[in-house]
Order: structure tokens, then C-alpha cells, then sequence
């Protein structure tokens, strides 16, 4: 049998009653009444869903037959479809950067609605074709439609990665007796001062430098303590 495919043909009924109330709330219930369900979970695309969409898709420059061939899970045309997505979505942020307005308007950019539902309509030829394998190339619109490749967790994970090279290096700079300071340590990262200066808020930059500077030798070298007998 086909995956959440019954005995006899059709699909299973916990596919039968996601996909009349396809809700995150439903599929939840579903998943956790019976963990072992197979459930398909395809809800856009298709033969009519291209019809309907074949206007506004030729509007902004997208190949029908290419998104017909999406709907199979077709890995170029997945790729291709991807890649084009990512081109609209730079040409809209480069004509942004230029001062142009009204993009969507005046049918120069790809509207975000239009972006998220060919997004949409890959994820779910996956899952309908049973081929969870998901491109590289869909990946990354996906991901800048998430927050981009910088959001504000990695920016925190980024900050602290940084403060933490920071004070090991001003450390190092205090066993070879050169006083770290936070301008120095600012222009080593090609940081602001004051970016610096948050990372280390009070007296915190010359006590932590102070306290970690027992594990450099005068050569600035690692000398980590021995471990008593």
C-alpha cells in the first residue's frame, strides 16, 4: 500500500481528517491520539490550483509548466523554482535599497503572499509524492522567509561567541603584560567600541580578563593548571 493509503484504496482516516480541517491544531490532536498514524499532509497544489494561479503567475514571470511540474516533485524544477525565488526576492531588496516604492503594485516584485505559497506548494509535493528528501536549493528561500540568515537568536549566539573570544583574548594580552583595553579589543573584531563595551557592562571586561589570564604564560601561550597529586 501507498503511505496512508487504506485497505482498498482512499486514504486513512486520520488523513481524511486532517485534510478536511488542516489545522496545526488538528494535526496535533491527530499525532497525539495515535503517535504511530500515517498521515499525508498535502494541502495545496494540484491541476486546479494551477489553473487558478496561472494569471498571477505569468504576471510575475513564473513558468506554469515548471510549477505543474513542482507539483510531482520534479527536483529540477524544484531547483529552478527555488533559485528564481531568490533572484525576485534580491531584486526587491536591491530596487528597496534605490529608493523604489510600490513594488508589488506596479507588478515589479513578487508579492510575499505569492513567494509563501509556491513555498508552500513544494513542501507539500514532498509529502504527497512521498519523496521527503527536501532540496538544498528550497532550503534557503525558506530560511529567508523564516528571519533571514540572521535573526535575532543567532545574533545572541553571535554576541556571546564573540564576547567569549573577546575576554580570552584580552586575557591573553594581560599575561604577556599588555593591558587590554576596549577600543583594542573593538578594533580586533572590527566591532564598535560600544558594542564592546556591552559585552562588558561595569568593571566586568578587567575582572574576567584578570581571572582567565592565569591560563597564558608570559609568551601568551596555554598553560592550563596541573591538576594536584
Amino acid at each position: 500500500m501507498e503511505f496512508a493509503e487504506r485497505p482498498g484504496g482512499g486514504y486513512n482516516e486520520p488523513t481524511v481528517e486532517f485534510k478536511n480541517n488542516p489545522t496545526i491544531e488538528n494535526y496535533l490532536h491527530l499525532r497525539r491520539s495515535d503517535p504511530d498514524a500515517e498521515i499525508e499532509i498535502s494541502v495545496f497544489g494540484g491541476i486546479d490550483a494551477l489553473f487558478a494561479m496561472e494569471d498571477e503567475l505569468e504576471r510575475f514571470g513564473f513558468d506554469p509548466q515548471t510549477v505543474a511540474s513542482i507539483f510531482d516533485a520534479d527536483e529540477d524544477a524544484v531547483s529552478s523554482l527555488s533559485l528564481q525565488l531568490m533572484e525576485k526576492i534580491v531584486q526587491a531588496k536591491e530596487l528597496t535599497r534605490d529608493g523604489e516604492t510600490h513594488l508589488v503594485r506596479r507588478g515589479i516584485a513578487v508579492p510575499d503572499k505569492l513567494i509563501d505559497w509556491l513555498i508552500c506548494a513544494m513542501l507539500d509535493s514532498l509529502s504527497w509524492n512521498n519523496e521527503l528528501i527536501i532540496h538544498r536549493d528550497l532550503i534557503v528561500p525558506i530560511r529567508e522567509r523564516l528571519g533571514g540568515p540572521n535573526p535575532q537568536y543567532q545574533q545572541t549566539i553571535d554576541a556571546h561567541e564573540k564576547r567569549q573570544a573577546a575576554i580570552w583574548l584580552a586575557a591573553q594580552m594581560k599575561a604577556q603584560g599588555t593591558e587590554p583595553t576596549i577600543r583594542g579589543i573593538a578594533q580586533h573584531f572590527a566591532v564598535a567600541p560600544s558594542t564592546v563595551a556591552r559585552w562588558f557592562p561595569g568593571t566586568s571586561f578587567q575582572e574576567e580578563a584578570e581571572k582567565l589570564s592565569k591560563f597564558f604564560d608570559k609568551d601568551g601561550n596555554i598553560e592550563w593548571p596541573s591538576k594536584p597529586e
